[in-house]
């Protein structure tokens, strides 16, 4: 393909359309920081303000482009209108049977010394302590695909004035999603969400949930109190199931056994359990009902697929290099977290339609993707999407004077009517 200014039209116009409706209602300089901002990110594969000012190629100096974005970053209000803009454009993909993965990530940022409100956190990465930001995000696995379709985020840190706690953060999370999609769905959690506090919010709401269990829980079983560990000792696995792992496959056991917890003596769960997979069995507690193989299945292979979230923090942060961010202000860090995750919602909306001429074309001119033994192409799609917009927004200039027409001040008429009085005294 020698040719790309038709190519890079397509491109900058689908961003373009997507940025439209995302924007709808918002005033002008709203609408141009978050269309400079997305197109910036999008060409530089970048989050730094000095890479987005180089992308958008203004006729001024790129301090002075820094300095609006900043300004502009730090002034933003609308997060709430753009959110439910977004949510608008992304609720045909989800429904009454969506799985919703539900974690945690940090934002280490081991070097700053200036930044507000920071704290230290765990890196994952490194396994340090290091002073950051950690992040809650909620996202919605599309039924085609299965990618991971984000419909909540939030930036947060405990040296905030407003902070309470982390559970705090995560019930205000898990609130915002049964208000906007209801009480539907399958909510998928890690270890550490085992909590009686998230426990006695899915169970008051009458919302189905997957999560993890840690050893340390203790369970009623046959109207006895016991360790979690003990219990599932005395099971071996009543059916069995085929895993593949790194493309080996690995034959494992599973088993279902109906539990209450000591919190909730009341309620019953179902405590799905896979031998076989690592030196520990996986315990995973539901409030799901079944107890056929094909119960256990499902239960295990949903679970299974709340990886595909840690996948959406590693495109954010791989991709477009987030947690390298030069913003000081938590405002600024929040509103720009926001923007990039509107923007991986565009590459996993357009994932759903993989023979379409945008997809293809992106895919087409994206620059060789690196992909291990073990990845597939069509784990990789979202950043084949993402490096076909870069290639080919670089092809061309992104500016945005049609777009956004300067505004121009126009002097009022000094000619002279004859009518003008008569005009009055007709008036």
């Amino acid at each position: 393909m020698k040719n790309y200014s038709r190519e890079a039209r397509i491109a900058k116009g689908e961003l373009l359309k997507y940025c439209t409706k995302i924007c709808s209602g918002l005033g002008r300089v709203s609408t141009k920081l978050v269309v400079c901002i997305m197109l910036g990110v999008a060409k530089a594969n970048n989050c730094r303000l000095t890479e987005i000012g180089r992308a958008l190629e203004e006729n001024i100096t790129i301090k002075k482009t820094v300095e609006r974005l900043s300004r502009g970053l730090q002034r933003f209000n609308d997060h709430t209108a753009l959110r439910d803009n977004y949510l608008r454009v992304v609720r045909p993909y989800i429904d009454d049977n969506t799985i919703y993965p539900i974690d945690n990530s940090d934002l280490a940022k081991e070097y700053s010394v200036a930044m507000e409100a920071l704290h230290e956190v765990y890196d994952g990465s490194t396994g340090k302590i290091v002073p950051g930001y950690m992040t809650l995000e909620i996202t919605a696995l599309t039924h085609k695909t299965t990618t991971p379709l984000p419909v909540y985020e939030r930036v947060y840190s405990a040296a905030e004035k407003d902070y309470v706690s982390e559970n705090d953060e995560i019930l205000r999370g898990l609130r915002f999603l049964s208000d906007q999609y209801g009480h539907g769905g399958i909510r998928v959690l890690d270890r550490g969400y085992d909590a009686d506090v998230y426990i006695r919010y899915f169970t008051k709401n009458r919302e189905r949930f997957i999560v993890r269990i840690k050893k340390n829980r203790n369970v009623i079983h046959n109207g006895k109190t016991l360790n979690i560990e003990d219990l599932v000792k005395r099971y071996k696995g009543k059916y069995t199931m085929n895993c593949t792992i790194h493309r080996e496959k690995v034959n494992c056991k599973i088993t279902e056994i109906p539990v209450q917890l000591p919190a909730f003596d009341q309620k019953h769960y179902n405590l799905v359990v896979l031998y076989g997979l690592g030196k520990t069995p996986m315990m995973l507690l539901t409030n799901c009902q079944g107890s056929d193989k094909r119960f256990c299945n499902a239960v295990i292979k949903m679970y299974l697929l709340r990886w595909r979230i840690e996948d959406h923090f590693r495109f954010k942060k791989y991709q477009y290099n987030f947690e390298d961010f030069r913003v000081r202000k938590l405002h600024a860090i929040r509103t720009l977290h926001q923007f990039v995750t509107i923007l991986t919602g565009l590459m996993a909306i357009l994932a759903q339609s993989p023979h379409s001429a945008i997809t293809r074309l992106l895919r087409i001119t994206a620059r060789a993707v690196p992909r291990a033994k073990n990845q597939t192409q069509k784990k990789l799609l979202h950043y084949e999407l993402a490096a076909g917009f870069a290639t080919l927004l670089r092809k061309t200039s992104l500016n945005l004077s049609a777009f956004f027409p300067p505004l121009r001040w126009r002097p009022s008429c000094r000619q002279l009517s004859f009518f003008s009085k008569l005009d009055k005294l007709l008036a």
